[in-house]
């Protein structure tokens, strides 16, 4: 790597922390900064979900007492975010490179949408439909999404969040707490079964993870007092150039 190919990956990873801190899409910067390093589509998916864990487990702490309020629900996230995680990793190495690549333009499109939408879905579905909000639709949503995590992940982080919402973790900063902990799982058994797979580019990985870990542990103390409907407007806005320039490419 250069020495500006260390830069924009530490830039990224920063700006990924802090944001993914407050809200989520950081992957939406992580991403496209290895393409411009020439890192290949799937591995730049692979090392990205690796490199933003860092900044997702260093957000944590400054939500503690949050975590402890709600510590007798994680049980079962754990276990079907753990479920959907090994299901995504497989997917992603049985496609292959060639699928995912054709598929990475619309994916982006579709996880800025999400992410664009995801208040209002979670209002409508507190408001009309309790079976997302307590029953087995909401927890197959859950491990759909967490599928969704592991084979690519961008703006999964919000959906997780609008999902955990309706799942009744309370307030956004508790919801943002078990965000931040089932993003945290996906990358651990991303690193494990992507290692194997040899899909990581450990390199460039490590701006991206000082870069997060400091971003994140900065964003999650400001993340009080930032306006989070201007953060959101940037993402969003953001997310939508990087899936015109996939498709463009």
């Amino acid at each position: 790597m250069s020495v500006g190919d260390v830069i924009i990956l530490l830039l990224a990873g920063l700006a990924a922390g802090v944001i993914n801190s407050v809200s989520s899409g950081g992957s939406f910067f992580t991403y496209p900064a290895l393409l411009l390093t020439g890192i290949p589509a799937i591995n730049a998916a692979a090392t990205t979900l690796v490199g933003l864990t860092p900044g997702n487990l260093f957000a944590i702490p400054e939500y503690w007492s949050e975590l402890q309020a709600d510590k007798a629900k994680y049980p079962q996230l754990i276990a079907i975010v753990s479920g959907g995680g090994v299901l995504g990793t497989a997917l992603l190495l049985w496609t292959g490179a060639d699928a995912f690549e054709a598929l990475v333009p619309w994916l982006i499109l579709a996880a800025t949408l999400l992410f664009a939408f995801s208040p209002r879905i979670a209002e409508w579905a507190q408001q009309s439909s309790p079976t997302l909000t307590q029953g087995a639709t909401g927890a197959a949503l859950l491990f759909i999404t967490s599928i969704y995590l592991t084979y690519f992940g961008s703006g999964s982080g919000n959906i997780f969040l609008a999902l955990l919402l309706i799942r009744g973790f309370g307030d956004f900063f508790k919801a943002n707490v078990a965000k931040n902990v089932v993003m945290s799982l996906g990358g651990v058994i991303a690193v494990v079964v992507y290692t194997f797979a040899g899909l990581i580019a450990w390199l460039p990985l490590i701006p991206i993870a000082i870069g997060s870990a400091i971003g994140a542990r900065a964003g999650s103390r400001w993340a009080r007092r930032l306006p989070i409907s201007y953060l959101r407007v940037f993402v969003i806005g953001f997310g939508l150039f990087v899936a015109a320039w996939q498709f463009a490419t």
